[in-house]
């Protein structure tokens, strides 16, 4: 990794940060200031089992067109929007 930025450095004059990390409280970083399960969570978690669920029903079921068309709406309707 050196080399790599040496060679930036004579590139393009970019020098390299350096990062402090002493300063962080570990203390903080072990125990988590956030909670285990949210709201967000809970959703995605039942969203994702109810279509993995539906899908492997339609693939028990000889219905690989459904399983894929459910895949689809899932993947691309649910997730990006």
């Amino acid at each position: 990794m050196e080399y790599l930025w040496a060679f930036l450095e004579k590139l393009t004059s970019f020098k390299r940060p350096y990062y402090i990390s002493d300063e962080i409280d570990t203390r903080h970083q072990t125990t988590g200031i956030h909670p285990l399960v949210t709201g967000y969570r809970i959703i995605v978690t039942v969203l994702v089992a109810s279509f993995g669920m539906i899908k492997s029903a339609l693939l028990y079921g000889q219905e690989p067109m459904e399983a894929t068309t459910v895949e689809c709406v899932f993947g691309v309707g649910i997730v990006t929007g």
